[in-house]
């Protein structure tokens, strides 16, 4: 029997494409808003680091969420909705670390971007599943 939580690795490198503009979008509009970018670090949040911050989880996150949901079927869609609640958990963190607005609510709307791109390449779809079937 065919395993219907199947992670779809396309699906995911366009979230990951997606979030990757829009978390670059949301830097340019944080910047030209006045975010210092500083989060008590001894470097300055760059474009780079935004980048590698919103690939790598997503990359690395879908490899194992697809190695774990070919072992336990239900993992897939706790991988899904527990990544989407830790990202908009941890979106304030932004704002507690760095104090200033502008700064605050651009790490804000990047986790939340995150998350929501990772939800929607995870979870599995009845749609998906049904072609599976």
């Amino acid at each position: 029997m065919q395993n219907r939580n199947k992670v779809n690795f396309p699906k995911v490198l366009i979230a990951t494409a997606g979030a990757l503009l829009a978390n670059s979008i949301v830097f340019a509009i944080g910047t030209s808003a006045g975010a210092s970018w500083d989060v008590g670090q001894p470097f300055l949040v760059g474009i780079a680091m935004v980048l590698g911050a919103t690939a790598v989880p997503m990359l690395l996150g879908a490899l194992v969420a697809g190695f774990v949901s070919g072992k336990w079927s239900k993992a897939q869609n706790w991988f899904a909705w527990g990544v989407l609640a830790f990202s908009v958990v941890g979106s304030p963190s932004g704002w507690a670390a760095s104090g200033q607005a502008a700064t605050g609510l651009a790490l804000a709307a990047m986790h939340v971007v995150v998350g929501l791109a990772w939800f929607w390449a995870i979870k599995p779809s009845a749609i998906v599943a049904a072609k599976v079937a």
